[in-house]
């Protein structure tokens, strides 16, 4: 019991001086996270604070105490070689007498979501592969910005130079406009960050990187985003923009491309190179949905685990939603499977390798499961990306809510699996793409 309240303790200080004295508020998080007294959900919450606050060696040393201590689910295993992963990208990220720099606006390289992960590290294997020895700077995206209100509404080719310098920094960080100067070539990879909840104010701010680059007369690229099929004002909006703009937006699936008359170019994370085969397949990677709530999330584990049983498969869960599943990590653990929230994308591919079938509604999480020859159920969600998908890959087969997953899994592994995702054609083209919107000067 005084364990537990020295625990308490420190989880308080920490949370006191987080903004005022990070060091000490680092402190303070190791030792409520590493003492007797503490629990495995108050371990879990530090190490993702220490993460984000950069503090990778502190978190580190969290995820080797649990894993001392015994780590049924896997869970620290994972989460320490995610960790790992940054630490290694933030020593690599200086470039000493690079020739080229370029400004890569919405890096999605440093998130927890593993597909985030995925496909921009694709995407930079390619930019690297178009400039070699390119300086990459990356620069994240602020979802703050499109809950603020502007002075000003704005329309394609309707902007004013403050009111797209104001939105520039308040999306990307008071240094966005420094980081364009800079750069060479500027990249805005949209990735999954627009959804049909996004104002056309919103898109207005989003896509300042490259309207500034424009104005800056800096070569620029759209490219490995999918863009939602907005109808009136929104739509009108950005077709408007891309027409402007030209053949240097792209999109990553083809339903955005004809939709916007815009480049495709297949997802970047399909860009990652394939891990060895894995004999032994004894696994099931339950996955969460983009933009589910937490029900629908639930339903798709319990319907995953009827599966599971039905196939004796050990039950994979490896979303960053997680916490919705809690109720369920004992049984899951009992049954000798994974309860993970993040990985590095090597480790992650380990794991997914040994699965069999893949259950879940995360759009990235089934091209990491294309790339290891596993096939997937995939939920049709609040996006289209799924739905694309499966038009893409002979590995996907949509499901709903109703589907009888029983019926459907057995006659997806008794057909067997052929793997079905692009090689090295899909990378010429990302490298011709960048090559020629950095030769083109925009107008």
């Amino acid at each position: 019991m005084f364990e537990g309240i020295k625990s308490a303790i420190h989880w308080r200080f920490a949370k006191k001086l987080r903004n005022s004295n990070p060091d000490r508020a680092a402190r303070h998080l190791v030792l409520a996270a590493t003492g007797r007294g503490a629990d495995v959900s108050r371990a879990r919450r530090a190490v993702g604070f220490l993460v984000a606050d950069k503090r990778y060696s502190d978190a580190r040393t969290i995820c080797r105490e649990q894993i001392s201590t015994g780590d049924p689910s896997g869970f620290w295993r994972h989460y320490e070689s995610f960790v790992d992963e940054l630490a290694r990208s933030c020593r690599q990220q200086d470039v000493p007498g690079s020739k080229i720099k370029i400004a890569l606006f919405n890096d999605t390289d440093f998130r927890v979501n593993i597909g985030c992960r995925l496909t921009s590290q694709g995407l930079k294997q390619q930019i690297l592969e178009a400039f070699p020895g390119a300086e990459i700077t990356s620069i994240g995206f602020n979802f703050s910005a499109f809950r603020k209100e502007f002075p000003k509404s704005t329309s394609a080719g309707g902007y004013a130079p403050s009111d797209i310098e104001s939105r520039l920094s308040t999306a990307y960080g008071e240094d966005a406009v420094d980081h364009i100067a800079a750069a060479d070539f500027v990249i805005l990879q949209p990735e999954g960050s627009l959804d049909h909840r996004t104002t056309a104010d919103g898109l207005a701010t989003f896509f300042t990187p490259v309207l500034t680059a424009r104005t800056l007369g800096k070569p620029f690229a759209i490219l490995n985003g999918t863009i939602p099929i907005y109808e009136g004002e929104r739509s009108d909006y950005l077709k408007g923009l891309f027409r402007e703009l030209g053949h240097v937006v792209a999109a990553r699936d083809e339903i955005s491309a004809e939709h916007y008359g815009i480049k495709f170019l297949v997802d970047a994370a399909f860009l990652r190179i394939s891990p060895a085969p894995v004999a032994e397949r004894d696994g099931c990677l339950i996955t969460t949905g983009a933009r589910n709530n937490a029900e629908e999330d639930v339903e798709i584990l319990k319907a995953a685990l009827k599966v599971c049983e039905a196939l004796k498969l050990r039950p994979v869960v490896l979303t960053h939603a997680v916490e919705r599943f809690s109720l369920y990590e004992a049984e899951i653990i009992g049954r000798g499977g994974v309860f993970a929230e993040t990985a590095s994308i090597e480790y992650a591919a380990e794991t997914i390798s040994k699965c069999r079938l893949h259950i879940g509604g995360r759009y990235h999480m089934a091209i990491f499961s294309i790339l290891c020859n596993v096939p997937s159920l995939l939920f049709d969600v609040q996006t289209h990306k799924n739905q694309w998908l499966e038009r893409y890959s002979p590995l996907i087969t949509l499901v709903h809510p109703h589907t009888d997953l029983d019926a459907a899994a057995a006659a997806m592994l008794s057909g067997g699996v052929s793997q079905g995702h692009p090689g090295s054609t899909a990378a010429e083209k990302y490298v011709h793409f960048l090559k020629r919107a950095m030769a083109e000067q925009p107008l």
